[in-house]
């Protein structure tokens, strides 16, 4: 009776048009007041102790970071980084697309703000130079998805939070899958322009090459900074010296580090930032805070109520009697997620369903790190699907194209997407080799 009306509640919310946030919250809250499952102080008590912790504090700080690596200049500069290197290459301009999703995503955290910090740039460039509208759109939201998989991640850093899983084995867990998607990313870049005849650059001079190093390099030493700074320095003996190594600071630390470093360089090294871009920087990241932290706390509230009324229990028993093997569990969970992905964000998929999931996942003997690397290639997916696929929005709100639009030249990308996911999932390897190389004893 509890787990049903709570459900019909949710659903009902959502249906007469309430925020995801603001469905969750209440649907615990009439729950609770009707059935007393939960007593109504404790509910209070738990929306406050959600926000009291400090491997959140990293997620206002990367917003943070990555909106001041726009105004301060560094954005352009990794671009123009990208674009002397791969820039000759048959689809240069859109693989220096994806390689400015990757830069950008090793700092930011964030997808859809790589989609728009560099779609602003790179999408005008990529129509100029002659490329369709649909290759260009479809590069942006489906290499911007990378966001959220090579480190820092904001969606991995909730899910460690949600199942106490180290941060910093899920960054690192990121590394290799993120670059096995970046890789595919490139290959479909090549194939898809030299499908359509987009006309090849010049290769540019070893002079502009060495301007576009020398004036990216800054801007190269926020991802650097923020890699050794969680994963630590090699020990080192130098006879008159010694570097004891290991890790600088935490996750949380780095995020803030970065936000530092994206102001000293911006204002001081490329002098394009300034105090009153550091305000607007915090003003436009505010609301996105906001939204992440509201629907956080209220996600962590309904996740505590189905665990306290027994459903990830439940589940677990469920799952274990049907026999399944852990292959075919696993492509189950791709598939819920992948309708999951049609209706919810990144963020509430996390903490709504993986409560529920991942006692299942450990029972079925998957690592919570493998676990976690296949949850976000899934959110990956619903960030370009349709109708509440936020890459797509951001998209479009960069370009002016229509939402229906965006969406068909992300499809023939979303291939490699697809097959990134399946190698992932049947190749547990793929993201635990560098976790378990790292913290080897």
């Amino acid at each position: 009776m509890t787990t049903a009306l709570l459900v019909a509640l949710f659903f009902f919310l959502i249906a007469i048009g309430a925020p995801v946030a603001v469905a969750l919250g209440g649907a615990v809250a009439v729950t609770s007041l009707l059935l007393d499952p939960i007593p109504l102080p404790v509910i209070g008590q738990k929306v406050f102790a959600n926000l009291d912790h400090f491997s959140l504090m990293a997620i206002p700080f990367f917003f943070f970071a990555s909106a001041l690596m726009d105004s301060g200049g560094l954005v352009r500069r990794l671009i123009g980084l990208a674009n002397a290197v791969v820039g000759h290459w048959t689809g240069g301009l859109g693989v220096t697309t994806v390689m400015s999703c990757v830069f950008f995503a090793a700092i930011s955290g964030s997808s859809p703000a790589t989609v728009a910090g560099v779609g602003r740039i790179m999408y005008p460039a990529l129509l100029r130079d002659g490329y369709p509208s649909r290759y260009a759109l479809g590069a942006l939201v489906t290499a911007g998805s990378i966001g959220i998989l090579i480190p820092p991640s904001i969606p991995l850093i909730i899910y460690g939070f949600v199942t106490e899983t180290s941060v910093t084995r899920l960054f690192l867990a990121g590394v290799l899958p993120g670059l096995v998607y970046a890789s595919a990313m490139v290959a479909m870049a090549w194939w898809l322009a030299r499908r359509r005849g987009v006309p090849r650059h010049p290769r540019q001079a070893w002079p502009e090459r060495r301007r576009a190093v020398f004036s990216a390099l800054p801007a190269l030493a926020l991802p650097v900074m923020i890699f050794v700074g969680i994963y630590g320095l090699p020990e080192v003996d130098l006879g008159f010296a010694r570097i004891e190594g290991g890790a600088v600071f935490t996750p949380t630390e780095a995020a803030v580090m970065a936000t530092l470093l994206a102001i000293v360089i911006g204002m001081f090294v490329y002098r394009e930032l300034t105090p009153a871009g550091v305000v607007r920087s915090i003003i436009d990241t505010a609301p996105s805070v906001g939204m992440i932290f509201f629907i956080t706390t209220n996600a962590l509230l309904f996740a505590f109520f189905i665990t306290k009324v027994g459903i990830p229990a439940a589940v677990t028993d469920f799952v274990m009697s049907l026999g399944l093997e852990q292959w075919q569990f696993l492509l189950m969970v791709n598939f819920l997620f992948l309708i999951v992905g049609f209706f919810l964000e990144g963020v509430p998929t996390i903490l709504m369903f993986v409560p529920v999931l991942f006692p299942a996942a450990v029972a079925m003997g998957v690592d919570p790190i493998h676990f976690g690397i296949i949850v976000i290639v899934n959110i990956e997916l619903g960030l370009v699907t349709p109708p509440v696929g936020i890459n797509l929005f951001v998209a479009t709100s960069v370009s002016g194209q229509p939402v229906l639009e965006v969406f068909r030249g992300a499809l023939p990308w979303m291939a490699v997407t697809l097959a990134v996911l399946m190698l992932v999932t049947f190749v547990p390897e793929l993201s635990l080799l560098l976790p378990e190389l790292a913290f080897a004893k």
